[in-house]
């Protein structure tokens, strides 16, 4: 068999990066970020991401320019898209990767110019010079990757696909402040966007008493500004307190913290137990040992937690055919049971917890 020769890489001053999905998948792209760095280390890297991808990798380390697309907002519709089209191609880049698989992302990567790469089940991948398979049962960040092989070779072997955030000293004060002085403590994230990915809110409050009783570590919920991630906080406190001798409340910080300071507060805990869910991957980003609570997705869709030796564990009901339901979560089990998180025990995810504290 001939030995295929390495790809060449092209001079590329100008990079742009597309990805605009949910907040875990832009975490989740911090490692192409910042292995591209590593192979372009002169070139200006321009990131085109959701508002909220901004605000979570403003800063990075990755030396990257962020362009935020608020493509649900003020930049919505055709008027919107145009006027971005035309600010990426002002920028006149000589590489575009395209992580995300929309046909809105594909367009606009078509529109910017300069040699695109993208996947090739992307919806309209057809449009663009380079398309790479994306391979299944794989973490996220692994698969992403592959675009970087195949635009650079073994140069891009070997690199590590760990997500990495960083947090600014005003962050960090802030995170001071409302922390209080608390020592250790474990991160709770009951929400997520789906229902269905939302462990019971009374058996985080089990779980929280376990490490109060077993390690004297008082739990801080975390969470959004969403109806779902306070109807959670309420309805874990009021079973914390049930019962006698229950340990002082959990300090509830949902709805208080912004995405900078919330990786801060994340960075410190002694644990945090997560939905799978963006603080899940934000936790991880920061270092943070991690339990990840799955129901009805699975480690085969790619975004279980991936993090160094002793950093992560997965808490699940294995053994159910129905799992996984789909890529994402559901508003309702659409098998009616919800067996996934029914059957998932407190007790069971304190073993899990366990690995992880002691």
């Amino acid at each position: 068999m001939v030995k295929r020769p390495a790809p060449v890489l092209a001079p590329a001053r100008k990079v742009l990066v597309i990805q605009t999905a949910f907040l875990g998948d832009i975490v989740l792209s911090t490692s192409f970020l910042a292995n591209l760095r590593s192979l372009l280390p002169e070139a200006e890297i321009h990131l085109l991401t959701t508002p909220v991808g901004a605000r979570v990798l403003t800063p990075n380390d990755f030396g990257v320019k962020i362009i935020s697309y608020d493509k649900r907002g003020k930049d919505r519709g055709f008027g919107g898209f145009v006027r971005m089209a035309r600010a990426l191609r002002a920028i006149k880049p000589d590489l575009v990767f395209c992580l995300h698989r929309s046909l809105r992302s594909v367009l606009l990567a078509r529109l910017a110019g300069g040699a695109t790469w993208c996947f090739r089940d992307a919806a309209g991948s057809v449009l663009l010079n380079h398309r790479v398979a994306r391979p299944k049962n794989i973490f996220e960040a692994e698969k992403n990757h592959k675009l970087l092989e195949a635009w650079a070779g073994d140069r891009a072997k070997n690199l590590p696909l760990f997500p990495r955030l960083c947090v600014s000293a005003e962050e960090d004060a802030q995170a001071d402040a409302l922390l209080g002085g608390l020592g250790k403590f474990v991160a709770l994230a009951p929400g997520s966007v789906w229902a269905t990915k939302r462990w019971p809110a009374e058996r985080f409050a089990r779980l929280a008493k376990f490490f109060w009783e077993k390690h004297g570590l008082r739990s801080v919920i975390v969470g959004g500004n969403e109806p779902a991630d306070f109807k959670a906080a309420r309805s874990l406190l009021a079973d914390f307190q049930k019962g006698n001798n229950a340990g002082p409340a959990p300090l509830d910080l949902v709805g208080k913290t912004s995405l900078g300071n919330l990786k801060s507060v994340l960075s410190r805990a002694s644990l945090v137990v997560a939905n799978d869910s963006a603080p899940l991957h934000i936790a991880i980003a920061m270092g943070a040992p991690v339990l990840g609570v799955f129901g009805p997705t699975t480690r085969a869709l790619g975004f279980y937690p991936l993090a160094p030796a002793g950093k992560a564990q997965v808490a699940e009901r294995a053994g159910l055919e129905c799992r996984p339901c789909g890529m994402h979560g559901h508003d309702v089990c659409p098998l009616g049971h919800f067996r996934c998180m029914l059957e998932l025990a407190p007790e069971a995810v304190y073993q899990e917890a366990e690995k992880l504290l002691c």
